[in-house]
């Protein structure tokens, strides 16, 4: 079967203008880098860099940087290619260390640390994307300023550089010569924010809109939303951040200590946040966090009871028989039974 493919009729019917762009960015990845974060702030250039969507390069460009030209492993398994050697950093408007996996086996090139710094004395403004910023710190370069950071990662950089400020409540934090964003969908206000300023307003909403980043995202959340929604939306960020790493940890054996120095406070004082916040201390809301996970595996898999009590923190199946039952007064097994007989999936 020969199928014919042709949307021509969809290109461009003009030729580009023949301007110089106004925003040059060259994208230093370390090994393990996150694809998502690079795609984000990527894709929202190239669409902001042309009209409709056809990936000319008129009003924005962008450089995938390396010492060489060998692949660049992403933290999914991915590899792409550099499209540019480190050189003169003073080719770009802005210069982004991006991150991914802190504890990649792979170590950082040195040559990005010297393309770092060559950058910094030629006065680039140097951006931290992800996990970028911690380049930046091992090079003492943010020594006494603010610092977006991930709140996964707060404790790390707090731990590793007590004399940066980190920030978890912004997507994107300004201080000169230094930008940084924690990545994620934070890349895509990284990249409003370098657009606006360097290309127009118009520009940073004509991506939005074909984006559609004004459609969905509610009902998105709404579709997924639980109990510890409440919790996310908490105006105290050590309350909010302190759910979000429990989320992460459903099946890890951390303790609440830990959970409140990785937020900056003590048990405590999370537990006073907690208590106040949403009327339960935080043990009890992270095992109830672990429950509603193990009753969804009850529910709708053939796991185990043994097994699921391990990805759920429990530490064997009578553990969480036990808590099961106080939750929701029955046990796992006759629950799947129930199910089983009334034929519920």
């Amino acid at each position: 079967m020969t199928v014919e493919r042709d949307y021509s009729f969809l290109g461009p019917r003009r030729s580009a203008p023949d301007v110089e762009p106004s925003l040059k960015v060259g994208i230093a990845p370390t090994p393990d880098f996150t694809l998502m974060s690079l795609a984000c702030f990527v894709e929202f250039l190239r669409h902001a860099a042309d009209e409709s969507d056809h990936s000319r390069r008129v009003y924005c460009d962008w450089t995938l940087l390396s010492h060489s030209l060998e692949k660049i492993r992403a933290s999914c398994g991915f590899a792409i290619e550099p499209t540019g050697l480190f050189g003169d950093p003073r080719d770009f408007d802005y210069v982004v260390v991006h991150g991914g996996i802190l504890h990649s086996r792979e170590p950082v090139p040195q040559a990005l640390y010297d393309f770092v710094l060559k950058a910094h004395d030629a006065k680039v403004p140097i951006i931290g994307l992800c996990s970028g910023q911690f380049v930046l710190a091992e090079l003492g370069l943010l020594s006494g300023r603010r610092c977006a950071v991930h709140f996964s990662y707060e404790a790390a950089l707090r731990s590793r550089f007590p004399d940066v400020i980190p920030v978890t409540d912004m997507p994107v934090v300004h201080d000169d010569p230094f930008i940084t964003c924690p990545g994620g969908l934070a890349a895509i206000n990284l990249a409003m924010s370098l657009v606006g300023k360097h290309c127009g307003k118009a520009r940073v909403h004509k991506v939005l809109h074909y984006f559609l980043a004004d459609r969905g995202f509610d009902e998105m959340r709404n579709s997924v939303a639980g109990e510890d929604e409440l919790g996310l939306s908490c105006p105290d960020r050590r309350v909010a951040n302190a759910i979000g790493l429990m989320r992460q940890q459903v099946f890890d054996t951390s303790r609440v200590e830990d959970i409140a120095y990785q937020v900056g406070t003590t048990k405590r004082e999370l537990t006073r946040l907690f208590n106040r916040h949403l009327r339960s201390p935080p043990g009890q809301y992270w095992r109830n966090m672990r429950l509603n996970s193990a009753h969804w595996m009850i529910v709708n898999s053939d796991r185990s009871v043994t097994q699921i009590a391990y990805e759920c923190g429990f530490t064997d199946s009578s553990h969480l028989i036990r808590w099961f039952k106080r939750r929701y007064d029955t046990t796992p097994a006759r629950l799947r039974r129930l199910r089983s007989d009334i034929g519920v999936h």
